[in-house]
């Protein structure tokens, strides 16, 4: 009898355990997800307080990564709710691009679903884009007419019911734009930036990611937003439109502020329940600025040894996507390293070519197909993209141009074949530069 009590309170133990730990799961994800995004490194954290205690310090940075790491299981939720709903409309976009059709107002919708889904917490309003992905199927006048400038604000984003990616889809027209072709209709939907005060305010709202208050993760409007308008403004031509004369020093203003000085990188701001703030290390921001001020940035030996440590670390932070290389990421890294390299010592430039070299045996051995097309992939989810950054890639490693290749004097003998297939891809799928 003795024997029986004990096996039903072991028994019953072991079910209350189990019980626990599988109504706790989620919480003990999120303590295993915060303890990694700590692990990573990718935040400065704010400076301590005067008079600040170590317990109160380690409770609140606690806090921070405890949110952060909800932020993450609040996109894993919705990205395994809705991904079901949209892939195989994007199955169909990807179809239709392979036959060579005009697919661009079904790219315009497919951009504004991927960033909801990935940084907003508004599950009606993705549902509602994907309801119109699905309609967009059938509207091939619309397909045509995404492709032109809009008389209802100048942008050339069609589709597209956010800001900053009309801004987005309007950079490339403008900027190829020839001088002589004039504008059918006036570039308002620049209106809203300016001014130093409008263009500073627009940037800080995106930098200053309150994040356990919106639900949002500001990281693709800051990047976008920051990118199209250096495009536009650093260096512009003439594009019809009147800039304010300080837009320029204005923008260089933020940057110098914007920069993070203890590791010379970019990122999104994060702003945590007691205020602070805490600087997180983006590469692919960081290329962005790079990229868009043309290389006229401070700390570039700096810069580039940060993102050798941030090779293993997780987009968007780091260089990998779901632990492994991507095409589009890539591209980014190698950019960094082309400007960076005549800063760079000896032995830093010795990993560079390490890093360089693995990036491109996983794009011949992974990516690269012998069509000339480009796997698609969890980032570049179109036939397009994936092959407008394959190729992108290849061409900055130098992998089809001797003289492109600054980091090696490797002979690559079946690159010009290569280059003639990805080259005819690319022409059936209209990419025309």
């Amino acid at each position: 009898m003795r024997f029986k009590r004990w096996l039903f309170l072991l028994l019953l133990g072991t079910l209350i355990l189990a019980l626990g730990v599988y109504l706790g799961r989620h919480w003990l994800k999120q303590a295993v997800i915060a303890c990694k995004i700590q692990q990573m490194h990718i935040f400065t954290p704010p400076p301590l307080s005067l008079g600040e205690s170590g317990w109160h310090r380690g409770r609140a940075d606690f806090q921070f990564y405890w949110d952060v790491a909800a932020l993450r299981l609040a996109r894993e939720k919705r990205v395994e709710q809705l991904t079901p709903e949209y892939r195989p409309l994007l199955k169909e976009v990807n179809r239709h691009q392979a036959a060579g059709e005009s697919m661009t107002y079904s790219m315009h919708i497919y951009r504004e679903i991927r960033w909801r889904l990935n940084f907003t917490s508004d599950l009606a309003a993705t549902r509602a884009r994907i309801a119109d992905l699905h309609a967009s199927l059938t509207q091939p006048a619309l397909q045509q007419r995404a492709a032109e400038q809009q008389a209802e604000d100048g942008s050339w984003g069609l589709g597209i019911n956010v800001w900053y990616l009309r801004l987005y889809y309007s950079v490339d027209p403008l900027a190829d734009r020839p001088p002589e072709q004039a504008l059918r209709y006036p570039l308002s939907f620049l209106d809203p930036i300016n001014s130093p005060e409008k263009l500073t305010a627009k940037l800080d709202a995106d930098l200053h990611n309150d994040f356990t208050k919106t639900g949002s993760f500001n990281r693709e409007e800051l990047d976008e937003t920051f990118s199209g308008l250096a495009r536009l403004i650093i260096g512009k031509k003439d594009l019809g439109y009147a800039f304010h004369p300080q837009l320029q020093p204005a923008l260089q203003e933020f940057v110098a502020h914007w920069q993070n000085p203890s590791t010379g990188c970019w990122g999104q701001w994060l702003v945590d329940r007691e205020g602070r703030i805490w600087k997180m290390d983006d590469m692919a921001m960081t290329f962005h600025v790079i990229s868009d001020l043309k290389g006229r940035v401070d700390h570039l030996d700096q810069i580039a040894k940060r993102v050798l440590q941030l090779d293993a670390i997780n987009f968007p932070a780091g260089v990998r996507f779901n632990d492994h290389y991507e095409n589009h990421l890539n591209w980014d890294v190698v950019k960094i390293f082309r400007v960076a390299w005549p800063h760079l010592d000896e032995a830093t430039r010795d990993q560079v070519r390490a890093r360089i070299s693995q990036m491109l045996h996983w794009c011949l051995t992974q990516s690269y197909q012998p069509d000339g097309s480009f796997k698609v992939s969890d980032l570049d989810e179109t036939l397009v993209d994936a092959c407008s950054y394959g190729d992108s890639f290849l061409s900055e490693t130098g992998f089809y141009r001797r003289e492109d290749r600054f980091w090696t004097d490797q002979d690559f003998p079946e690159a010009e074949a290569m280059h003639q297939l990805v080259s005819a891809k690319r022409k059936a799928l209209g990419l025309n530069h």
